[in-house]
């Protein structure tokens, strides 16, 4: 009798540390999901402060024409500068996917006061945190 609690247990033991499991996975794909909206919402308002909080320490930087790798605060004075010169109007993310090594990628299209923009963002976890690594904006032809 005994020995058939402990088989019991063992068996509700595992269900729970499947469920488990479960939970965490799927809060961790509501984490990313919430960080990329806020990202995806910084862009679509200008908003270089919301938009560098996500910036990892090296960021890729393309705007236009100029592309260089700056150090956090670096990207978010061009960020700034960026926002203040071209007003935003609109954003809207047109395709989104991931990489097999966990990187996920934001592909869409920046309308400002001056011209439309092609983006691309580039996020990768770090230390449990999505941190933008790369963050394009191209101006389209």
């Amino acid at each position: 009798m005994a020995r058939l609690l402990r088989i019991g247990n063992l068996a509700n033991m595992k269900k729970l540390t499947s469920i488990f499991i479960i939970l965490c996975l799927a809060l961790s794909v509501g984490f990313a999901q919430d960080a990329n909206e806020n990202i995806s919402g910084a862009i679509k308002l200008g908003n270089y402060k919301e938009l560098s909080k996500h910036f990892d320490t090296k960021v890729e930087l393309t705007i236009g024409t100029k592309e260089a790798s700056y150090s956090k605060a670096q990207a978010e004075l061009i960020v700034k500068d960026f926002f203040s010169n071209d007003k935003v109007t609109n954003y809207q993310v047109i395709h989104r996917g991931k990489s097999p090594d966990g990187a996920q990628y934001a592909i869409g299209t920046l309308t400002t006061a001056n011209t439309t923009y092609r983006t691309y963002v580039l996020t990768k976890d770090v230390n449990g945190v999505l941190r933008v690594q790369q963050l394009r904006f191209e101006a389209n032809d």
